[in-house]
């Protein structure tokens, strides 16, 4: 498992399978951040673009919440793929996501906040308190 924090660089994708599966996939882009101590600042470091894929109800969360331009986190399965085009041998990085979220820290506002529907049915089991 890893974690990225970046940006989202593309538009989200959404298909259907055959089987009946759902995905979406983007792309991220993260740049690295370091603090240059000799001009005392910020500075942007090398970006790596990762291809995000999501599959089932994730693929429905972000096909309705994520857009271009938007801060996330993405946590997942790194998965690396060799290929060739134009006589050059190129690496493809992509990302089975397992968990994704808008990175708080860099917006500054999000409006008024998504309702979480609460959970019911059989699967919600009432536990007795321990104390």
């Amino acid at each position: 498992m890893i974690t990225v924090v970046g940006t989202v660089s593309s538009d989200v994708t959404y298909k259907h399978g055959e089987d009946g599966k759902t995905n979406a996939y983007f792309r991220v882009m993260s740049t690295e951040r370091r603090y240059n101590t000799a001009i005392g600042d910020w500075e942007d470091g090398e970006s790596v673009w990762f291809g995000i894929s999501c599959w089932r109800r994730l693929a429905d969360s972000v096909k309705t919440t994520l857009s271009k331009g938007d801060p996330v986190i993405v946590q997942g399965k790194l998965r690396m793929r060799y290929y060739e085009k134009d006589e050059a041998k190129r690496l493809s990085v992509t990302l089975d996501a397992q968990n994704v979220g808008l990175d708080l820290s860099r917006v500054q506002s999000l409006g008024s906040a998504a309702v979480v529907e609460p959970r019911v049915g059989e699967d919600l089991v009432e536990e007795a308190i321990p104390f």
